[in-house]
């Protein structure tokens, strides 16, 4: 179902042009919940707070970007509500790491200017802080749901280990994740992500169209052990050269489009039980992600969706 429709789009464009004469309307029911105007425009404040590379965007791709994020996060949020009556987490030294990580990501030195600056920019804190709790949360579910489900082969990744040279190989790598309803429309779908990353850039393309939860830095995967990707993935990057991007590689929430920034060669100083753990880490957390987009699409479906 196509949730953005054209009278959605001018009807955006209006208000975001004309904020002192806003009235606030009901823009999507989401089952007995409703996402209203001033939510998507509270989004797109926070959106491009967080993310620059957004002010590159047309203003109807932000819109439908923040609209999607709105409608995510309220999916995200009634799951976590069903599984746990409350959006509560204890577990208060985890969420202040995770806040401390994202104001000094972004260059705010103490928690105090980070807070000055989104009240400047009118950003609320407290949401901010509800959004972090809902994805620990959803994360938990996620785990809960299919932990037993992991598959690790311990010694396959030991053998890859003792089979290493004196050198190692890592990607600098960028990654935007999609999915398709129908496996014949791949390719006119990855044929409109393609025309964005030559239109709009990698990152700009990345927020617009992957699911993963690097979409929101760009599709930002960073440096990556060759070790830690599957042969498919290693041969398609070695086909291509520094700053291409690879075909649709079929992963199991749907297909990959990876971007090779850089390789780089080094010493390999091996510490066995060091690198057995970091393979064994990558490889659940790999999985997990698969399971969280494929548990997010089974509860979209079984969610009623209707704009007013």
């Amino acid at each position: 179902m196509k949730i953005i429709n054209k009278f959605l789009i001018i009807f955006f464009l209006i208000i975001f042009n004309n904020v002192n004469a806003l009235e606030n309307k009901i823009i999507l029911k989401v089952n007995n919940d409703i996402i209203t105007s001033l939510d998507v425009l509270e989004e797109i404040n926070r959106l491009k707070f967080f993310n620059k590379n957004l002010n590159q965007l047309k203003k109807e791709e932000v819109y439908q970007i923040s609209l999607q994020s709105v409608l995510k996060y309220r999916i995200k949020q009634n799951e976590v509500i069903k599984n746990f009556k409350e959006v509560k987490f204890d577990n208060k030294d985890y969420l202040n790491t995770l806040i401390e990580n994202t104001y000094k990501n972004l260059g705010f030195k103490n928690l105090t200017d980070f807070k000055n600056e989104l009240n400047i920019n009118k950003i609320s804190y407290e949401l901010f802080v509800e959004k972090l709790k809902v994805d620990i949360l959803w994360n938990r579910i996620i785990f809960l749901k299919y932990s037993d489900k992991i598959i690790i082969n311990e010694n396959e990744l030991k053998n890859q280990i003792q089979n290493r040279s004196t050198y190692k190989r890592s990607f600098e790598l960028k990654e935007i994740v999609f999915s398709v309803t129908n496996v014949n429309d791949l390719n006119s779908i990855y044929q409109l992500i393609k025309k964005d990353i030559d239109e709009l850039g990698f990152e700009n393309a990345a927020i617009k169209h992957s699911i993963n939860n690097t979409a929101k830095d760009g599709g930002n995967i960073g440096w990556i052990d060759e070790n830690q990707l599957n042969n498919e993935i290693k041969e398609r990057l070695n086909e291509i050269p520094n700053g291409s991007i690879t075909k649709p590689i079929r992963i199991a929430s749907g297909f990959a489009v990876l971007k090779k920034i850089n390789v780089k060669k080094e010493q390999n100083n091996l510490d066995f039980d060091q690198e057995l753990n970091k393979l064994i880490n990558f490889q659940k957390q790999t999985q997990l992600e698969n399971y969280s987009n494929i548990y997010f699409n089974k509860v979209k479906k079984d969610i009623k969706i209707n704009a007013p």
